[in-house]
């Protein structure tokens, strides 16, 4: 399967008319209709849905989209990364996360390095740890940064010094806002919106409360991605939800963070996919992280 037949099935499946692909591709429409025919029957599928004014995805249309996207992709990154492999850096690093405050650290570090390599560009991708990971196993990042518990195995990581605290967000003039830490029991009593990534244990609820709170025992109203969304479902009072501290989206006003008791705390680690080789952009911001870590490691030591 050629790159440029990706090309052309793509610029089919986003402008949905073969005539209008067929302008912007620069080509005849019957050479890109032979194109897409000509892949159709190399992969065995029906691709399109036609009609006489559009032309419409099917299932497996739909799966080929999402893979041809993603080969595309990382050609184009590989190329950029070719191009920009000289002494004067340039490059793109590509950076997925979650919602958390541990990201300034990845700023900040960009920043440094940005003021030594004005060309240097950094792409950010938020999402859950799911869609993250996914972009990081099929090369489409560089480094993500994950919240733990995640299993580290498969990858090459680095685990970040600062914690973060587990806790409710909920409305400023809610029953529990003026409490100054949540216990199981309290937890047990509110509706709840909880991470849609609940299944996977990412907070041990039953460890932290001693047996009192599990997911049996909670009154779970909704399950969430990322809480700017539910952020909003927070405000009507109909629910609190479960999250970490120090979220920018909170400071927008109404919404108050109060931390489990006795405290739950989480960390954070950067992971890359290991047996890839790095792009020297990337190469350059993992030994900034580094040496970052190691004088953070020192100064801590050397607090009494």
């Amino acid at each position: 399967m050629e790159l440029r037949t990706l090309s052309y099935f793509l610029a089919v499946a986003r402008e949905q008319n073969m005539t209008e692909a067929a302008n912007v591709l620069h080509v005849t429409q019957p050479t890109l209709s032979r194109q897409i025919a000509d892949l159709e029957d190399e992969l065995g599928k029906k691709l399109f849905t036609r009609t006489s004014r559009s032309t419409v995805l099917t299932e497996d249309g739909m799966h080929l989209r999402q893979r041809a996207e993603e080969i595309l992709a990382l050609v184009n990154q590989t190329e950029d990364e070719m191009k920009n492999d000289t002494i004067d850096l340039a490059g793109c690093i590509r950076i997925g996360a979650g919602e958390t405050h541990a990201m300034h650290i990845l700023a900040d570090l960009f920043a440094k390095l940005h003021s030594h390599y004005p060309r240097l560009t950094v792409e950010l991708f938020t999402g859950n740890a799911d869609t993250v990971e996914e972009k990081l196993a099929h090369g489409l990042i560089d480094f993500a940064l994950m919240i733990e518990p995640f299993n580290v195995e498969q990858y090459h990581f680095i685990r970040l010094p600062e914690t973060m605290r587990v806790g409710i967000v909920t409305r400023d003039d809610s029953k529990w806002a003026q409490k100054s830490g949540i216990t199981p029991d309290d937890l047990n009593a509110m509706p709840l919106l909880v991470s849609s990534r609940q299944s996977l244990n990412r907070y041990d609820y039953r460890q932290w409360s001693g047996g009192k709170v599990s997911a049996e025992t909670m009154n779970i109203v909704g399950k969430f991605d990322l809480i700017s969304n539910a952020s909003h479902f927070i405000r009507t009072g109909i629910a609190n939800a479960i999250g970490i501290d120090e979220l920018l989206q909170l400071d927008t006003g109404h919404l108050k963070f109060i931390p489990l008791e006795p405290a739950l705390t989480l960390s954070a680690v950067i992971v890359w996919k290991k047996y890839r080789l790095l792009s020297k952009s990337s190469s350059v911001f993992l030994q900034e992280l580094q040496q970052y870590i190691a004088e953070a490691s020192k100064t801590n030591s050397n607090l009494p």
